[in-house]
């Protein structure tokens, strides 16, 4: 998911060719003005939805310089103000807006390659990097462009400004000086050639996790081998094997790629351990052999850390923090370590009482996990415990029934109301009706959120739910746009998002039928949904997700737990045949097992922030010459259960921490949990479909973006600073 402020885009991440404003033309400005008029720049068209079919790669290339010449213009105008001239709108609002064509274009080929991934767009992408790049260092550059700024910044107007727009021009001169503004020309080259070699770095580790992906499939040609396989899962399987010219009608085949819902639901459910161990071995391929990520990750973290020194920083995960809510590397780790020590003793028991299950199942005593046993033995042990049967619960979590559920509940709590809008996805020469709005797949949906009180279109998002190729794994929301803020008795222009998943998708005669998992990752995708969608700020450059990184997580955390409450489950959990309500000894089956082995579950998430921390602090001194594996398992040794088998790093394909917005940043996922638990405590005592209550979250919280510190929108809502044990506490891991 790519949550980034505008603020922060516009001075580093909306990048172009070489710039030298002087040297557009009036001529240039006005003919690309004129060919934006005219339509002929599809990817930053004014229209709120974009026309998909025309986001070609070779259209990306004309776009780009097209934006580039615009935002060149714009900032020559800014640099060319004297202090007398500035105001607000001329230069700290003009900053904002220069490369707003700009920021489409990348946002948009960005969005495609994680959806319908090519060699064209990767050729592309890779091309035109190296003149964002550029164009981010002559930003940097460009004395006179700052000293304008700076100027600004200190006149007596600034006082007259409201707090949101003091906030943002103080956030403008911090970015600017942590992104090198006050370095040397010769710091400043090398900050670029270090962020040119990043960039080539970053895109090469995503091809090879999504090349090692795709590349690998386990053919199965006897049904003994999927023994445990559920008839849905088979007859998917089969359809695969056929897609992919394996096996007929006399002799069928089954296919097992690494899709979650895949080779995930081989480790879970296949009684055959021969079987597990080869899908395990699949996914362990990922970021290795003939894709091999280590070396790319050794020079990543050899160049941020050269980074963080010439910024002035310590380590990488200060130059991050620094103006998050958590303020430095040393305390990300800190509150990792913290938990960690917290959760141990239950860790270790939890172990014991694993190993001691598999040891009666198996008639075996057990000391040391089969790493391709792991999800089979927890499935296995977590029925035991509960009586809970995982795919009995599918029928009652058909894909519609869930997703009404969600706008169901959302729109009570919050006053909104959900369209589903017609819409369509293209073939080659089609034409859509100017009522049909155009998608990248067929199975693409488009909603429509509208505020109920006053009838405000507030925006719109695409739902894209099920696995593919060329799909990236996982989940995210995407912000596309945000609409221009109020102004007079106009209410703000719509926001437009995309909702991404990878969910369980339709099998044979029966409709997409989700695991429980499924839902509550559909919840946690809808909450940062809302976060974009309800956003009603002064700026355009602080609406949204763009927040304190530890704080993006926040409603998305909070969301989920409207999965796991009877009154949520009574929205959306119907038998998908006859209609009948999930049974109350089912749901009570499910709300018990929400918190299996707890400790375990903490612990995980625990081990990839410590080593994602660990990794952007202190890589020469733990990691350099040992090898990624063997470092990444002394590093987690005490904190993880023992293995048979030695496992490859997850930074091999973590594409979060190496690529994505998280790096020196997985501990937000913890931290904004604690935040989600303390913060839901109202919910569950004013009652957790309380009008009341989610009207003060939409108001505190989901309205307010980055208008204000995370800290000061987090007390408006508690009415108090949060309770650091809220987490553990719910778990039922402390007092």
């Amino acid at each position: 998911m790519k949550t980034q402020a505008i603020i922060t885009t516009a001075l580093c991440a909306l990048l172009g060719a070489p710039l030298n404003f002087a040297a557009e033309t009036p001529n240039e400005v006005q003919q690309v003005q004129q060919a934006v008029q005219a339509g002929k720049h599809p990817f930053f068209d004014k229209g709120l939805y974009p026309d998909w079919a025309r986001l070609t790669p070779a259209q990306a290339r004309i776009d780009s310089a097209a934006a580039m010449v615009l935002a060149r213009h714009r900032l020559e105008l800014i640099s060319q103000l004297t202090p007398e001239e500035t105001t607000f709108e001329n230069t700290f609002l003009a900053l904002s807006l220069a490369q707003e064509e700009l920021e489409k274009v990348q946002n948009r080929l960005y969005h495609l390659k994680t959806v319908a991934d090519n060699e064209e767009l990767r050729q592309v992408q890779q091309e035109l990097m190296p003149r964002w790049n550029e164009l981010s260092a002559e930003i940097l550059a460009d004395d006179q462009l700052w000293a304008v700024l700076r100027s600004a910044a200190t006149q007596p107007w600034i006082k007259e400004l409201s707090p949101a727009k003091q906030r943002y021009v103080q956030q403008v001169i911090d970015n600017y000086h942590d992104q090198g503004g006050d370095l040397s020309p010769e710091q400043k080259q090398r900050k670029k050639e270090i962020e040119d070699e990043m960039a080539m770095l970053e895109l090469e580790f995503g091809k090879n996790v999504q090349d090692s992906t795709e590349a690998w499939e386990l053919i199965i040609t006897d049904p003994a081998e999927l023994a445990g396989m559920s008839a849905d899962w088979m007859e998917k399987a089969r359809q695969e094997a056929a897609k992919s010219v394996h096996g007929d009608d006399a002799a069928p085949a089954w296919r097992i790629s690494l899709q979650a819902s895949s080779y995930g639901e081989v480790l879970k459910h296949c009684t055959v351990e021969a079987t597990r161990r080869k899908c395990w071995e699949g996914a362990r391929s990922i970021g290795s052999g003939q894709f091999d990520n280590e070396p790319i990750v050794a020079r990543i973290m050899e160049l941020r850390r050269e980074l963080a020194g010439l910024l002035d920083f310590d380590t990488f995960a200060d130059l991050t923090t620094h103006r998050r809510m958590v303020g430095s590397g040393n305390n990300a780790l800190k509150f990792v370590d913290d938990m960690m020590q917290k959760v141990k003793p239950a860790f270790d028991a939890e172990c014991t009482q694993l190993l001691n299950f598999i040891s009666r199942r198996t008639g075996q005593q057990i000391t040391a996990l089969n790493p391709w046993d792991r999800s089979y033995f927890l499935r296995e042990m977590s029925e035991e415990m509960y009586n809970l049967d995982a795919e009995a619960v599918r029928p009652y979590l058909e894909c519609r029934n869930v997703v009404n559920g969600i706008f169901s509940i959302f729109s009570n709590l919050y006053g909104v109301s959900f369209t589903e809008l017609p819409a369509k996805c293209l073939k080659p020469g089609e034409t859509a009706s100017p009522m049909v709005i155009e998608t990248w797949h067929p199975e693409v949906k488009v909603f429509a959120v509208t505020d109920d009180r006053t009838g405000h279109h507030l925006g719109s998002f695409y739902m894209d739910l099920f696995p593919r190729d060329m799909k990236r794994e996982g989940a995210w929301v995407m912000p596309l746009s945000y609409g221009s803020p109020a102004e007079g008795n106009k209410p703000h222009a719509p926001h437009l998002a995309c909702l991404v998943g990878n969910m369980t998708p339709a099998m044979g005669d029966k409709p997409a039928l989700f695991s429980h998992r499924d839902v509550v990752v559909l919840f946690h995708e809808f909450g940062h949904m809302m976060h974009v969608m309800l956003s009603d700020t002064e700026l355009q450059a602080h609406a949204g997700t763009g927040v304190a990184w530890d704080f993006v997580e926040l409603p998305s955390q909070l969301t989920e737990n409207w999965a796991w409450e009877p009154q949520g489950i009574a929205t959306f959990g119907r038998h998908y045949a006859t209609g009948e309500s999930m049974p109350a000894d089912l749901v009570n089956k499910l709300r018990a097992s929400r918190y299996f082995l707890p400790a375990t579950d903490n612990m995980g998430q625990l081990c990839i922030a410590k080593l994602d921390l660990e990794m952007h602090m202190f890589y020469n001194e733990k990691f350099q010459g040992k090898g990624l594996d063997s470092a990444t398992r002394e590093l987690l040794r005490d904190w993880q259960i023992s293995t048979t088998v030695p496992g490859n790093s997850i930074m091999r394909r973590l594409r979060h921490c190496i690529t994505g917005g998280y790096c020196a940043g997985y501990y937000s996922y913890k931290w904004a949990e604690v935040l989600a638990a303390d913060a839901y405590s109202r919910f569950r005592n004013e009652g957790v479909l309380n009008r009341r209550t989610g009207d003060d979250f939409r108001r505190c919280i989901l309205s307010q973006g980055d208008s204000r510190p995370a800290a000061e929108i987090y007390r408006q809502f508690m009415g108090r600073e949060p309770n650091p044990d809220a987490l553990l506490q719910s778990q039922g891991l402390s007092k």
